[in-house]
């Protein structure tokens, strides 16, 4: 075609035709000499896959080209919104040589919980003249798990009836396994020797043993809110994260006591965790909150009504949930009390992560709407409590760890 553009010009004498008809035929024959049969692989490693809210993993991304001379490529490792990067580079800009091979590495932090995918991996390369250019997407995905931040209480303490029920595993005031001394009573044959109390036979002439606190460890239930309600806010503060925090730490908090802890997640779909103990029960616990997404409406009283077999009688229930467009709650709660749970409910206040997400948009807020809100909240709030239920109302600037101490004053 430059030919013939050639040709036409030279012989109408056009100046610009021939003009443009070089610069076409120069573009061609340079492309031509230079053009590249890439065939570029990639292929990404990572430090960890599984980090805590505000902690940092290596990615390291090698790229080899198997074919001929790239020219200029660029090549950028896909991150998703929330993740930031700490240190490095996921975007390059080269020149590989047949069989040539380049490593790309960077840091990068996540101050969110969840579950997220890194990469794919995005090869672009351009013509001599960078006016044109070919992408080649490598459809190679690593999965990163953000778990929810657990903080360190030393105590947690909620009442209830009977010793067995209170959280972690407790003294109660009776005889039997346990190391904090209880009584000295008369030597039995049977007793170990090493409860025998020396100085009280020195000064006695008896053999007398030590009894020791009996320590009891009950089962745990927390019940976390995941629905489309939780939402409510930013993305670094809504119900939802708020929630999953407080999950997560007093899944920590219990089994390290030995209890046994099992959670429900509810959003659009139920996930149960059947009760068990240990690091691998935890594992799998903040596993499940990492996931939770905010979406659906399954009431709480479904959620119940279906769990009820599977929660001990008299057992702790903890239900982390905002307390939002859910006309079942009130059922929900009546029915756990008839069995004698002693429930707790924690709840993030959505009003106020609300009001405070528009303040910091600058979006006007309307006081007596709110205000509305409030107290339809607090008429909620009294109507639980006269259930014998304790419900914390968790406003954002409130601390987690002075929240759960709050259970003292119910």
């Amino acid at each position: 075609m430059a030919v013939i553009l050639t040709l036409l010009g030279l012989a109408t004498k056009n100046l610009l035709i021939v003009m443009i008809a070089l610069t076409t035929l120069v573009y061609s024959t340079v492309s031509l000499f230079a053009n590249t049969s890439t065939r570029l692989t990639a292929d990404r490693e990572m430090s960890q896959e599984k980090i805590f809210e505000d902690g940092t993993a290596k990615v390291e991304l090698r790229i080899l080209n198997q074919g001929g001379k790239t020219g200029f490529l660029e090549v950028r490792d896909k991150l998703p919104r929330v993740i930031q990067l700490k240190e490095g580079t996921n975007y390059t800009y080269l020149n590989l040589n047949p069989k040539g091979a380049t490593r790309l590495k960077y840091t990068i932090k996540c101050p969110l919980k969840g579950q997220y995918k890194i990469g794919p991996i995005t090869l672009r390369t351009h013509d001599p003249f960078n006016m044109f250019y070919k992408e080649k997407t490598v459809a190679f995905e690593s999965n990163l798990t953000v778990f929810p931040q657990v903080r360190d209480i030393k105590e947690l303490y909620i009442k209830s009836k009977q010793p067995k029920i209170y959280p972690g595993e407790m003294r109660v005031k009776m005889p039997g396994p346990g190391s904090e001394f209880f009584a000295i009573r008369d030597y039995m044959p049977g007793d170990p020797f090493r409860d025998i109390n020396w100085k009280a036979y020195a000064s006695t002439g008896k053999l007398l043993v030590n009894e020791h606190e009996r320590l009891s460890v009950s089962d745990v239930t927390i019940v976390f809110d995941s629905r489309s309600a939780s939402r409510y806010g930013m993305d670094s503060d809504n119900a939802n994260l708020y929630g999953a925090r407080a999950a997560a730490t007093l899944a920590n908090f219990f089994l390290k006591r030995r209890d046994s802890v099992q959670m429900v997640v509810y959003s659009d779909k139920v996930l149960t965790i059947k009760k068990g103990t240990g690091q691998k029960q935890l594992f799998e616990l903040l596993t499940a909150l990492a996931g939770a997404e905010p979406k659906g409406d399954i009431p709480l009283s479904g959620i119940v009504e279906v769990s009820i077999p599977y929660m001990p009688r008299h057992s702790p229930v903890i239900a982390i949930t905002n307390l939002e467009e859910d006309d079942s709650i009130r059922k929900a709660v009546s029915m756990m009390r008839m069995l004698e749970m002693d429930v707790t409910i924690i709840s993030p206040n959505s009003i106020e992560f609300e009001i405070m997400a528009k303040q910091k948009k600058g979006e006007k807020v309307n006081p007596i709407a709110y205000d509305i809100l409030r107290l339809e909240r607090e008429i909620m709030i009294q109507e639980l409590r006269g259930y014998g239920v304790k419900v914390l109302d968790w406003k954002p600037a409130t601390p987690l760890t002075q929240i759960l101490l709050e259970a003292r004053n119910y």
